[in-house]
C-alpha cells in the first residue's frame, strides 16, 4: 500500500510542469530546513517550563521566574474590550470586511485595536506588573462573530482570570528611611524659609527679628525630629515588581491563560508535528531531486 502510494506521488510529480515542479522542490527544501529549528524551539521551551519552579512574588529572587496568579488591572480600573464590552486587562480586536473577487471571497482587515496597558499578576503574596508589548500572549478567550459582510474577532485576558507567566523578574526599590527623612526635613526647612513670619515666631529666641546660626540649627533639629516621627520606626521602602523580556533570548516571555501542563502538552504536540514535517518534506525533497537528476 505504501509502495503504491509512493508510486502515485512520483507519477504526480513527474507530470508537473517544469515551473511548478521547481516551486514544489524549493518549498520542500524550505520546509525541511525550517522544521528542525521549530521542533527544537518547542522542545526547549517546554523543558524550561517544566524545569522552572513556580515562585511567590513576595520571596522570589531576581532573574528568570515562573509566576501564577490572577490578572488584575492597575489601579483597579479594568479595560473594556471594544467588541464584547467585557472587563479585561488585555485585548486584541480585529474587524474584517468580506470582499468578493469572481467566485472567491477574501477578508480585508479594516480595524485593528490592541491594548498596550500594563497589568498585574496577583498571586496573593504580592503583585507584579507586566508589559504586554514584548510578551507572547496566549489568551484562552477568543470570540468570533459576523454581522452582514463584517467578521469580528476578539482575543481577551479577562479581569481576575488565572494566568501563567514566564519572564525576567526585576524589582525597583523605593527610597530608604534615611533618604525619606532627609527629604522631609529639607521640605520643612524650605517651607520655613518662604514663611519668614512663622520662622521668626518659632525660632527667634532673642527677639531681634533675625535668625542667627544657633537659631537656624535649632530649626533644623526640630524639622529633623518631626520628619523622623512622620517616617516612624516601622517604615519599609516601597517595592515595585516587573516581569520583563528575559535578557537571554533563549528564554521565553510568556503570559498565558493556559496552565503549565496544557502549554507543555501543546509544545510537545508542536515539536512532534515539526519533526513529522521534517521527515515528510525530506522524503519529498529527495524524491524530487532524484527525479530531476534522472531527467
Amino acid at each position: 500500500m505504501i509502495e503504491s502510494m509512493m508510486d502515485g506521488i512520483r507519477a504526480f510529480l513527474v507530470d508537473l510542469e517544469p515551473g511548478t515542479f521547481d516551486l514544489y522542490h524549493i518549498a520542500s527544501i524550505v520546509l525541511l530546513l525550517g522544521s528542525i529549528p521549530f521542533g527544537f524551539h518547542f522542545i526547549r521551551h517546554g523543558r524550561i517550563m517544566q524545569d522552572t519552579p513556580t515562585s511567590k512574588i513576595r520571596s522570589v529572587s531576581q532573574g528568570f521566574v515562573e509566576l501564577q496568579g490572577k490578572a488584575r488591572s492597575i489601579g483597579g480600573k479594568p479595560l473594556r474590550s471594544p467588541g464584547k464590552s467585557q472587563d479585561c486587562v488585555w485585548y486584541d480586536y480585529k474587524v474584517e470586511e468580506r470582499e468578493r473577487s469572481g467566485s472567491r471571497d477574501s477578508w480585508k482587515t479594516i480595524i485593528e485595536d490592541r491594548s498596550d496597558n500594563s497589568f498585574y499578576v496577583d498571586d496573593g503574596s504580592g503583585v507584579c506588573a507586566i508589559d504586554p508589548n514584548e510578551a507572547k500572549l496566549k489568551p484562552k478567550t477568543i470570540e468570533t462573530w459576523k454581522h452582514d459582510r463584517y467578521r469580528c474577532t476578539e482575543f481577551r485576558i479577562d479581569e481576575n482570570e488565572e494566568i501563567y507567566c514566564l519572564g525576567q523578574f526585576e524589582t525597583e526599590q523605593g527610597p530608604s528611611r534615611d533618604k525619606v527623612t532627609k527629604e522631609s526635613t529639607q521640605a520643612q526647612l524650605d517651607s520655613l524659609k518662604q514663611n519668614q513670619q512663622e520662622l521668626l515666631r518659632q525660632f527667634d529666641a532673642d527677639g531681634d527679628g533675625e535668625i542667627d546660626i544657633d537659631e537656624w540649627n535649632k530649626a533644623r533639629e526640630a524639622a529633623k525630629a518631626k520628619a523622623q516621627k512622620m517616617v516612624g520606626d516601622y517604615y519599609e521602602p516601597t517595592q515595585h515588581h516587573f516581569l520583563l523580556k528575559p535578557f537571554n533570548n533563549k528564554y521565553p516571555f510568556i503570559v498565558s491563560s493556559y496552565g503549565q501542563d496544557e502549554l507543555t502538552s501543546r509544545y510537545r504536540f508542536y515539536s512532534i508535528g515539526s519533526f513529522i514535517v521534517f521527515f515528510l518534506s525530506g522524503a519529498l525533497a529527495i524524491t524530487m531531486t532524484l527525479i530531476k537528476l534522472g531527467n
